[in-house]
C-alpha cells in the first residue's frame, strides 16, 4: 500500500496543473462553499413525475444530513485569526489584510463556544424540508400515520431531527411521531468504514490536497507587508474554509471572504479540497470499497424496516438523521450516477464527484414507495436532495419513468453487502 500511495503522489505532483480551472470558474459561486454549502434553493421546488396508473405513495424512508452548522473545530477560527492578529499587532497587513482581520475576528467571535452547532439556517432547512414532504405526500402524512424518527446522539443531529418533527407535528397534529437519539444508533454515523482504512487514507487525502492547492504566493502579498513564516497553505485554506462556512453561519456586514482570492485560486483551491474529500471519504478506487462498507450496517436496518412498513402497514415514514459520511456511501452503494463514480483519476474527479453536490448541509435520500390494489409490485422512487434519480444501470431498470422495483433494488442492495 505504501508503494501505490507513493506512485500516486508522485503522479499528482507531476499532474497537478493538467486541468484547466476555467470550468470549476464557471460553476456557481456558492460551490465554494464546498462541503458546507447550504441546502440549495433551487432544489425545493423540483416537479415531481407522476406514479404510474393507480399506484399511490404508501411509505417514505429517508437520510438527512444535519443543516447548517459553525464550524466543528475552535482551530478553523483561532489559527487564521492568531495568525493575522500578530500581523496586525506588527503592522504588517495591508489595507486589505486589515479587513479580513476584522472580519475573521467577527467570525471567531460569533462562532466562540458554538463549534459544531446547528445554526439557524439548519433549522430552517429541515423545518422546510418536512413542510414539502407533507405537501408532497399527504398520502404518507396522514391524519393518524406512525413515523419513526432517529439520529445520531450528536447535538446537531438532534436539533435537525427536532425541527423536522416540530413542523410535520404543526401540520399533522395528529399524527404519531417516536423520537430516538441513542447509540444504538451507531449504524448512522456509519464511520466503521473510515476508520479501517483513516491511517494510510487520511495521509493520502492531505497529500493530494497540498499537491493540488496552488502557490500561495500572490495570495500572502495581498494581505501581508512582510514575509511570513508559517504553513502558507493551511492558512489559505482555512481563510477559503472561513468563507465557505459564512453560507451557513451569515453575519451581517460580511458577505463572503472571495475578495482575499482571484478567481483562479477559488477555483484551485475548491478542487484541491473537493480531490481531499472524494480520497477520504468518497468510492475511490483506493479506499472506497472500505468506505462503502461502513454503510453496510445501516443498509441492513434500511431494508428490514423497509419490509416490515411494506408487511404490516404500520409505519408510514422512517426518518433519520445522520452526517455527510452516512450519506456519500449510501448515494453510492445505490448507484445515484453524480455519486457513485469510482476511480484514481484525481484529474477527472472534480468533473464527476463534487462534494457540494453529494452533501451539502441537509442533504438527503428519500426513498418512496407506492403500492396498487391491481398488482402485488412494489414501486419506489428515489430523491437525492430532492431530485428524482434514474440509477446507474447496473443497479436497477426502471419500470416507468423514475419507477423502479423494490425488490430489484433490494436485491442490489443485498448483492452489496454480502
Amino acid at each position: 500500500m505504501r508503494a501505490i500511495t507513493t506512485l500516486l503522489l508522485l503522479i499528482c505532483t507531476l499532474t497537478a496543473t493538467a486541468q484547466t480551472v476555467e470550468q470549476i470558474k464557471g460553476f456557481d459561486s456558492k460551490y465554494y462553499y464546498e462541503l458546507y454549502r447550504p441546502y440549495p434553493a433551487e432544489y425545493r421546488d423540483m416537479e415531481l413525475t407522476k406514479a404510474p396508473k393507480g399506484y399511490k405513495p404508501f411509505y417514505m424512508s429517508h437520510l438527512a444530513r444535519h443543516g447548517s452548522r459553525w464550524h466543528a473545530a475552535e482551530s478553523s477560527y483561532s489559527f487564521p485569526l492568531g495568525i493575522l492578529e500578530s500581523a496586525n499587532k506588527s503592522g504588517e497587513l495591508t489595507e486589505l489584510g486589515k479587513q479580513l482581520y476584522k472580519d475573521v475576528q467577527r467570525l471567531a467571535t460569533d462562532a466562540n463556544n458554538r463549534y459544531g452547532e446547528l445554526s439557524p439556517l439548519g433549522f430552517e432547512q429541515h423545518q422546510y424540508m418536512a413542510e414539502r414532504m407533507v405537501e408532497n405526500y399527504p398520502e404518507i402524512f396522514r391524519k393518524k400515520c406512525h413515523i419513526d424518527c432517529k439520529s445520531t446522539t450528536v447535538p446537531r443531529c438532534i436539533h435537525s431531527m427536532a425541527s423536522a418533527v416540530r413542523e410535520i407535528s404543526r401540520r399533522v397534529p395528529t399524527a404519531s411521531i417516536r423520537m430516538e437519539s441513542s447509540d444504538k444508533n451507531e449504524y448512522l454515523k456509519a464511520y466503521a468504514g473510515l476508520n479501517n482504512v483513516k491511517q494510510v487514507a487520511r495521509p493520502l487525502s492531505d497529500s493530494l490536497q497540498r499537491a493540488y492547492l496552488p502557490c500561495p504566493e500572490k495570495f500572502l502579498k495581498r494581505i501581508f507587508t512582510t514575509e511570513q513564516k508559517f504553513d502558507s497553505k493551511e492558512f489559505m485554506y482555512t481563510i477559503f474554509m472561513l468563507n465557505a462556512i459564512l453560507g451557513s453561519t451569515p453575519l451581517e456586514g460580511i458577505n463572503n471572504l472571495e475578495y482575499a482570492f482571484t478567481e483562479d485560486e477559488l477555483a484551485a483551491i475548491w478542487r484541491a479540497s473537493n480531490i481531499r474529500r472524494y480520497a477520504l471519504t468518497g468510492p475511490s478506487k483506493a479506499f472506497g470499497h472500505a468506505i462503502v462498507e461502513g454503510i453496510y450496517p445501516f443498509v441492513k436496518v434500511f431494508i428490514n424496516q423497509a419490509d416490515n412498513a411494506i408487511a404490516t402497514g404500520c409505519e408510514q415514514a422512517s426518518l433519520r438523521f445522520a452526517h455527510d459520511v452516512t450519506v456519500i456511501p449510501f448515494a453510492a452503494i445505490l448507484g445515484i450516477k453524480s455519486c457513485n463514480i469510482v476511480t484514481d483519476d484525481w484529474e477527472q474527479v472534480s468533473h464527476h464527484w463534487r462534494i457540494n453536490e453529494v452533501t451539502p448541509m441537509g442533504a438527503n435520500i428519500q426513498m418512496v414507495f407506492y403500492r396498487s390494489k391491481r398488482s402485488d409490485e412494489i414501486l419506489v422512487k428515489i430523491l437525492h436532495n430532492e431530485r428524482e434519480q434514474i440509477l446507474d444501470s447496473k443497479v436497477a431498470t426502471p419500470v416507468e419513468s423514475v419507477f423502479y422495483r423494490w425488490s430489484d433494488i433490494r436485491n442490489h442492495l443485498l448483492s452489496q453487502i454480502k
